[in-house]
């Protein structure tokens, strides 16, 4: 955790684990030739805070430990940022020991997380639903900062200052069952040691560095894969999917939430269901797939490519018309992609009568002599489909049906249908416009499938 020579900044709340922490450091500090500095942050959420901000610089200055007081109004700094104070108090004080320990040449920040800590993040992460990463918990050492406290219980810690008659500071807040993390601490932990297991501390954190062992292991392997299926240039992410799939699925997903982090500002807004929304579009590699995610990204698969990007404001997308009528009308056959269906296969056949008609939800057939003009594109204003009911065929607005159908809101203006001018044929994966069925006076048919079957809707 430190060398001879090294300048080591310790942040010193006042509390227990914090003068525990100080205090054996500055014990420690000519065996180890080490130099001490702290740094004491007032939240501005406490009266007594000022308390605690005097008892520590006075337990600094009788020491002879250079000395700063930092002072913040996190309640306000929480509203600004739609953060908790909890969120919020976390990163203005490492924000405070990393500028502090910059003007001042320290190499390491030493904070006095303890066993319990450890306990109670990775059940924190465990209930909140934490992947293998988040079950690491709390990590000895991560790039400046150490926690030399980590090998015993906060129970030793009061022993210990105890036992050298040193006095500490308390929050009053810690006691308040308020936060979750309050709640785990004051009451989970409590019960499992004393009605499960008395060492149900030790064993927790056992298991915690299990979790960060077999992390490490696997951010290094899928740091090996990324680098071989990855391009990142930075503002999109290239993955090559054949390169990608080399690997089981849980490496897989692992490089996409590594892409995650390269493209978002905080990898805690991105959970697995996102990371499973895009395994889910590689799972084929026939035409396009798209995905929209938090942050304004957009997960997009072409063929045996996928790429992660910002969403592009006004993209032509939505408005592509995919003319492929009288290519098929011609030719008797035609294939073009679709977004967020996939690739479309289109033929005109003669029709038999009495011939069994597909049922399949992406693969229909057209009374194509009804047909004008077929185009696969993005819906518009005056857009209607034929519905058969009990009553007979009628005719209904597309914004009503899709209403009736609860397709969201937020996809109707990028679902691509298969319209002949105002009127739909086709809803793909919906519905087909009573209007254009075969029936006993069809002569042929214009017949229509999707390829992968429309699994990359998005």
């Amino acid at each position: 955790m430190a060398v001879s020579g090294d300048k080591i900044l310790v942040g010193f709340s006042g509390g227990a684990d914090s003068v525990a922490l100080l205090l054996a450091l500055y014990r420690l500090k000519e065996l180890l030739g080490i130099e001490l500095v702290a740094v004491h942050v007032n939240h501005g959420i406490r009266e007594e805070a000022g308390e605690d901000a005097e008892f520590t610089r006075k337990f600094c200055e009788e020491r002879g430990i250079k000395y700063f007081l930092v002072e913040e109004d996190v309640p306000k700094i929480a509203r600004e940022n739609k953060l908790t104070e909890e969120e919020a108090g976390r990163n203005v004080r490492y924000e405070a020991f990393h500028s502090i320990a910059e003007k001042e040449g320290a190499s390491k920040i030493a904070v006095a997380h303890h066993r319990n800590d450890v306990a109670e993040t990775l059940l924190l992460n465990l209930l909140r639903g934490t992947g293998l990463h988040g079950a690491g918990a709390i990590r000895a050492v991560r790039d400046d900062i150490i926690r030399p406290l980590l090998c015993v219980t906060r129970q030793e810690i009061e022993k210990y200052l105890a036992g050298e008659g040193i006095s500490f500071c308390h929050d009053v807040t810690n006691d308040e069952n308020i936060h979750t993390r309050n709640k785990v601490r004051n009451e989970l932990i409590p019960y499992m040691t004393e009605n499960i297991n008395a060492e149900a501390v030790k064993h927790l954190c056992r298991a915690a560095a299990d979790f960060a062992l077999a992390d490490d292991f696997i951010c290094k392997v899928t740091g090996n894969l990324f680098d071989k299926a990855c391009t990142f240039d930075g503002k999109s992410v290239r993955i090559e999917l054949k390169v990608l799939k080399s690997e089981d699925l849980f490496i897989q997903k692992n490089v996409i939430l590594k892409c995650f982090e390269l493209l978002t500002p905080n990898r805690k807004d991105i959970t697995s269901a996102h990371v499973d929304a895009v395994t889910d579009i590689t799972e084929s590699t026939d035409g396009t797939a798209y995905v929209d995610l938090p942050y304004g990204l957009v997960a997009k698969r072409e063929y045996e490519v996928l790429t992660l990007s910002e969403k592009v404001s006004g993209s032509p997308d939505n408005t592509l018309v995919i003319d492929f009528f009288d290519h098929v009308k011609r030719e008797g056959e035609a294939s073009e992609d679709v977004p967020g269906i996939g690739r479309m296969r289109a033929s005109i056949i003669e029709y038999t009568k009495g011939a069994n008609i597909p049922s399949g939800t992406y693969t229909k057939w057209f009374d194509c002599d009804r047909i004008q003009a077929a185009v696969f594109r993005c819906r518009r204003p005056d857009d209607y489909i034929f519905i058969e009911t009990g009553s007979g065929v009628h005719k209904k607005k597309l914004s009503k049906f899709m209403t009736d159908v609860k397709i969201p809101i937020d996809r109707r203006d990028s679902i691509y249908v298969l319209a002949d001018g105002d009127h739909v044929l086709w809803v793909p994966g919906y519905r087909i416009s009573a209007g254009i069925k075969v029936s006993e006076d069809t002569k042929s048919i214009l017949a229509i499938n999707f390829l992968d079957g429309g699994k990359n809707g998005g």
